[in-house]
């Protein structure tokens, strides 16, 4: 029987129904290391601010697979070590926050143009009439918030870009520039700041440009190059990941970066590499808690 070395838990979102493997296999995989971690779901950690940091949180480190900052930032303040960070996943989950961290690095990114904050009133419309001279169509709009390709959309006129902004103006949002990469893109997963598999992903459909997984994208093993993971690794660090999904798009010969994900899925990246993430990330969890490392 494996020996119990350290208690800690996998938080996943508060709505979680079951159907992520992937959070399982990462549970069953630290137990392999003496490392006991359950899958909890954040809300039943009960995290409250009484003066201090309160809440259910029985265990000393936690692979954290939320996204909900707060509660993060709550278990922090109780002294849980956490993988990924309350301030990496911040990052990550904001994209507009992502490209901005990103300019710390020498790494290329897509124009990009935050919408202003809005609260009420009038539109400008004098806003998206440069959006269109800078960046020209067809534009790429997102939601900073949005998740597996679903909050992602393609204004290939002005009527589409003006639709698009009435139904996110309330929310924050970016405008980017659209890069034909063949509606395909990569994804490297980086572990403690070391890439070790990749992928091209493809659109399922012609005309479809997200090449996501979740909409049907599939994907094929690509070589793990010095410059493919140079790119991912200083990446996912200028954010502060010890696990991430970096997402790249090609161009003359180089990348630019697309997203970094800090809570990025990899059942299809698995499959197409045969790279067994989860067991990676353990053994990098254990090393961390066990030897004292970052």
């Amino acid at each position: 029987m494996t020996s119990i070395k350290c208690k800690g838990a996998v938080v996943v979102n508060a709505y979680w129904r079951g159907g992520d493997e992937g959070a399982l296999a990462i549970s069953r995989e630290l137990l392999s290391f003496g490392l006991s971690a359950p899958l909890v779901r954040a809300n039943d950690l009960m995290m409250r601010v009484d003066g201090a940091a309160q809440g259910n949180a029985p265990f000393s480190f936690a692979v954290y697979l939320d996204k909900d900052d707060a509660v993060a930032r709550l278990l922090e303040e109780k002294g849980v070590r956490l993988f990924n960070g309350a301030e990496a996943i911040r990052l990550a989950d904001d994209k507009m926050l992502t490209h901005i961290a990103l300019l710390k690095t020498d790494l290329s990114q897509p124009k990009t143009i935050p919408s202003p904050l809005f609260f009420a009133g009038e539109d400008d419309g004098s806003f998206l009439k440069n959006v269109i001279e800078e960046l020209g169509f067809p534009i790429v709009v997102k939601n900073c918030y949005g998740a597996f390709g679903r909050q992602v959309f393609l204004a290939r006129n002005e009527s589409e870009l003006r639709a698009l902004r009435a139904k996110l103006l309330p929310e924050k949002h970016i405008y980017q520039e659209f890069i034909d990469c063949g509606s395909t893109d990569l994804r490297v997963i980086v572990i403690g700041g070391k890439a070790i598999c990749a992928m091209r992903r493809r659109a399922k459909d012609e005309g479809e440009f997200r090449a996501n997984a979740e909409l049907g994208g599939t994907g094929e093993a690509v070589e793990l190059t010095k410059a493919l993971a140079e790119t991912a690794e200083k990446a996912a660090n200028a954010l502060g990941l010890c696990y991430a999904g970096v997402d790249l798009l090609e161009k003359e010969g180089g990348y630019l970066v697309a997203e970094v994900n800090s809570n990025a899925h990899f059942a299809l990246i698995k499959k197409v590499t045969g790279v067994n993430v989860a067991r990676e990330y353990a053994a990098f969890i254990a090393r961390a808690i066990t030897e004292g490392g970052k």
